[in-house]
């Protein structure tokens, strides 16, 4: 009779571990970001400048091109380049002109309307483990859009 127990309840062990492996694992599929949903976010935080949800994309480090002035910054770094930018150009509306996706890499160009100007930004990103992050960003001024 022990031995039918025991066993019963390595059986039921196994089937709770199982049964909870798979619903965790179907938690990260079920709300793994694509690399489309990701844009619609991008495109929604810079439509309202909001920088803290535009960063929350960026990977480690991303190459930022910010008007002519390219390099490297981490996160924190971004934030604070890009809450600067927003400050100066507050946006009005931001459209997606084009974009695509190929195996685990994207993109997203868009014009940017603001009290001020016009501006074109570029947006690359990239999957990595499952996550779709950006690690590149470009803002270029009207004159790129429209050159005269």
């Amino acid at each position: 009779m022990k031995t039918k127990y025991e066993m019963l309840r390595k059986l039921l062990v196994y089937f709770m571990s199982v049964l909870l492996l798979l619903v965790s694992k179907a938690d990260t599929l079920v709300f793994q970001d694509t690399p489309e949903s990701v844009v619609k976010k991008i495109a929604e935080a810079i439509e309202k400048g909001d920088v803290e949800s535009l960063t929350r994309n960026f990977f480690k480090t991303v190459e930022i091109d910010l008007l002519g002035d390219e390099n490297f910054y981490s996160q924190a770094q971004s934030v604070l380049l890009l809450r600067s930018f927003f400050e100066k150009n507050i946006p009005v509306k931001f459209t997606i002109n084009h974009q695509g996706a190929k195996d685990l890499t994207a993109f997203a160009i868009g014009t940017l309307q603001c009290k001020n100007g016009l501006f074109r930004i570029s947006i690359f990103l990239k999957t990595e483990q499952g996550k779709t992050y950006i690690h590149q960003f470009r803002i270029e001024p009207e004159s790129v859009i429209n050159p005269k």
